[in-house]
């Protein structure tokens, strides 16, 4: 029935495709020619301007010996570098923009209720799942809601970040790749977090905590030698049982679950507020997809959360998903529309695979 079903839209989509979105894709190549064009004279155009900048100057007699020159060499570098990858993405983002109106409503024909710049996968959605570790920089790319065998979900790009800002600026990366919420249709009571070995960004950990301890180090060696600083000390120590008490805090929010297959248990790590729930939604069907799942989306990372009724898995990837054409690329090469098909499928085929359609059982 399910491969029923998918050769019924694989059919219809490529017969979509023939007949309606081709001549569109053909215009569009026209258009994605021109701004492609366009981009690169700019980019030259940006490189001779710079390189006038600098024979004027260096013209200029002793210029380059004055006080001012380094810092106007730096103005025009970073200004030069601001500006020459500003342009692509500029040109690439109305181009991805473009092509995506263009083809939305020939998309739905095929697919059913897809909707294209919105999702329900927000900022509490993710913070709730406690799949990732804290963040305070998050930035969405393609996002999108659906139904599927009367299963809504939704879909987001996503990229989140954690910035520590002072003298020296530190950038934690937390997560990217996509984000997939699905309505389970299962009475879920507890919370349960499915996660890769060794993921430690989940839970909400602040992924700037080691960072902290390296900066306390200091005052509770100079508190401990120097009597007259020993109020360094104790700070030193407050900050350390803080920390120790907020990780134990968060540990017994959920709390590790050991299952009998070891093959899983070695390449995952399962927590949950119910240990008996948990091995009812862990069974060892899903243990068998989740790890297919991981295989099939070419990635060594992926982990899924079951709370509030609702399933949230997160694969990191770094590749751009779902773009029916390639700014650098031609748009009659049909590759692009292949993978752009094969990713929605991957969705719809999510549902069937771990039956989130189904009342009972995974």
């Amino acid at each position: 029935m399910i491969k029923s079903i998918n050769a019924d839209i694989k059919s219809d989509f490529n017969t979509l495709y023939k007949s309606q979105m081709l001549p569109v894709l053909k215009r569009y190549e026209l258009f994605r020619q021109a701004i492609f064009n366009k981009c690169v004279m700019i980019e030259i155009a940006a490189v001779i301007v710079v390189g006038l900048i600098f024979y004027i100057f260096s013209e200029i007699r002793g210029f380059w010996d004055s006080q001012y020159s380094t810092a106007v060499r730096a103005i025009i570098v970073i200004g030069f570098v601001f500006f020459i990858s500003w342009i692509p993405y500029h040109y690439k983002k109305k181009f991805k923009n473009g092509l995506k109106q263009r083809c939305n409503n020939m998309l739905k024909k095929c697919f059913g209720a897809l909707e294209w710049g919105y999702s329900e996968v927000d900022e509490l959605l993710i913070r709730q799942s406690q799949l990732f570790g804290a963040f305070n920089r998050i930035s969405y790319d393609d996002q999108f809601t659906g139904v599927y065998k009367q299963t809504d979900f939704s879909v987001s790009e996503t990229e989140m970040l954690y910035i520590v800002e002072g003298k020296r600026k530190m950038v934690f990366p937390v997560f990217k790749g996509v984000i997939l919420s699905f309505a389970s249709n299962k009475d879920i009571q507890a919370h349960t977090i499915v996660t890769t070995k060794g993921d430690n960004s989940i839970r909400n950990y602040n992924p700037a905590s080691w960072y902290a301890v390296l900066v306390v180090l200091p005052l509770l060696w100079t508190g401990y030698f120097d009597s007259s600083s020993r109020w360094m000390l104790f700070i030193g120590v407050g900050v350390i049982l803080f920390l120790i008490y907020d990780m134990i805090k968060k540990r017994r929010k959920l709390s590790s679950v050991k299952l009998e297959d070891l093959n899983f248990d070695k390449r995952f790590s399962v927590y949950s507020q119910n240990q008996i729930e948990a091995r009812y939604l862990i069974t060892p069907s899903f243990m068998e997809r989740l790890n297919n799942l991981r295989t099939a989306f070419g990635t060594k990372k992926i982990k899924c959360a079951f709370f509030d009724d609702r399933i949230v898995f997160a694969i990191s990837t770094p590749k751009d998903l779902f773009e029916l054409g390639d700014f650098h690329r031609s748009l009659l090469d049909k590759k692009k529309v292949k993978e752009f098909y094969d990713e929605i499928m991957a969705i719809y085929n999510m549902i069937d695979y771990f039956k989130l359609s189904e009342k009972t059982g995974l």
